[in-house]
């Protein structure tokens, strides 16, 4: 502001030819100023294109988790069918079905559990819902319970 005081003074003083090439100065400095359309375009695009790929990264990260999912619940599924599988084939034949197979097959179901806690812990209610149902063999279900209050 006291620059434009200070120059308002001095050209009062000057003649009149000197006037206009001042006040030309100043419009280009004015218009030098100004923000350039061309660059708040380009702001524009470059932040419409930063939204588009964050949308698609947040996309990939969304089916990574459901693939991810699917993938957890397919591999404890099986673990559940072959253990049951083991238990009904063993009382069909009348033999003991707590063989050191199906030991260590269920612990190895008990170790998954508690290496993927994490996981286990965001899909609890799919795999309550799914497959540890009170349906299932209650040694089967008994890892589950066992993982549930080891989390708790």
């Amino acid at each position: 502001r006291a620059c434009r005081l200070f120059s308002k003074a001095v050209v009062s003083t000057q003649s009149t030819g000197e006037k206009s090439k001042i006040k030309l100065q100043e419009k280009k400095a004015q218009e030098t100023s100004a923000p350039d359309p061309d660059i708040a375009e380009t702001r524009k695009q470059m932040t419409a294109a930063a939204e588009e790929e964050v949308d698609h990264y947040v996309k990939l990260l969304e089916d990574a988790e459901r693939s991810q999912k699917e993938v957890f619940l397919i591999v404890v599924q099986r673990f559940i069918m072959i253990l049951s599988d083991h238990i009904m084939r063993s009382e069909q034949e009348s033999r003991y079905t707590q063989t050191l197979w199906f030991r260590c097959t269920r612990d190895r179901l008990r170790q998954t559990l508690v290496k993927y806690r994490r996981e286990v812990k965001r899909y609890m209610v799919t795999l309550q819902t799914l497959l540890f149902t009170p349906e299932i063999e209650h040694k089967i279900l008994e890892c589950f319970t066992q993982f549930k209050g080891y989390i708790a």
